[in-house]
């Protein structure tokens, strides 16, 4: 079934038409889209059908302006059939005391000389005007790309880094060292990453994922010898720098 293009199929016979548009322009006033037909379908059109049938099913909704004269139209059943057969509410308007067809028998007409009158007890059934219900699916639409965004993000984000710490001290005194060069190695396919000790010889690192278990660390400071060696990395430690000699 294509999309739908207007939000009500008037039904009616050309001999109501004078009452019958005062309510197609009462509802387009209020924001629906009408479809009537003097408007869309050429008289003499012989494939006339065809192309009601296809604006009932582009419809949401079918208006039947009953009468005497929409009773005796063939025209008229075929677009309240077919409006039945598609699923498509039909809401009646009982323009005088002209009984609804069986197959009708069981909705509630409106009854009210007043065209006025008639589409606003037609607005509660009718709903959001096809304008206003595609805004929102819009704002559903961008709504949902904006969580469905986020949640990639959030499950293929990179994992945040992890740090790599210590302390390096003089090894006979113990006393702290600022300065030194700290070099890290987590793998022989990745480059070296540097940095230096503060004025109380501490170092941070912030490195990628994943955490390994140990690091090739090597440290170096002018008049201490330089040392290499593997480290863990579960937890912060202390590093010792012997002076040269």
């Amino acid at each position: 079934m294509p999309p739908a293009r207007y939000d009500v199929f008037i039904s009616y016979r050309r001999a109501d038409a004078t009452l019958v548009e005062p309510l197609r322009d009462e509802l387009r006033r209020l924001g629906y889209r009408v479809f009537f037909d003097t408007q869309s379908i050429e008289l003499g059109d012989e494939d006339w059908k065809k192309r009601v049938l296809h604006s009932i099913a582009q419809s949401r909704t079918l208006v039947l302006c009953w009468s005497q004269n929409a009773s005796q139209s063939h025209i008229v059943t075929f677009e309240y059939s077919s409006a039945r057969a598609l699923g498509k509410p039909v809401l009646p308007w009982l323009m005088d005391h002209t009984p609804l067809p069986v197959i009708l028998n069981n909705i509630h007409g409106i009854q009210n000389p007043d065209p006025m009158q008639v589409a606003a007890a037609l607005r509660p059934r009718l709903g959001w005007t096809l304008t206003v219900r595609r805004r929102l699916q819009a704002a559903l639409a961008g709504l949902a790309a904006a969580v469905l965004a986020f949640a990639v993000w959030f499950y293929l984000r990179p994992p945040p880094p992890w740090q790599f710490s210590g302390t390096i001290v003089d090894q006979q005194s113990s006393v702290r060292l600022p300065g030194v060069e700290v070099d890290v190695l987590l793998d022989p396919n990745t480059p070296e990453i540097t940095t230096h000790t503060d004025s109380q010889g501490n170092f941070v690192l912030s490195l990628p994922q994943p955490q390994p278990d140990h690091v090739l660390v090597e440290l170096t400071k002018e008049g201490y010898s330089p040392d290499k060696e593997s480290f863990t990395t579960s937890h912060p430690l202390r590093y010792f720098l012997e002076k040269s000699r």
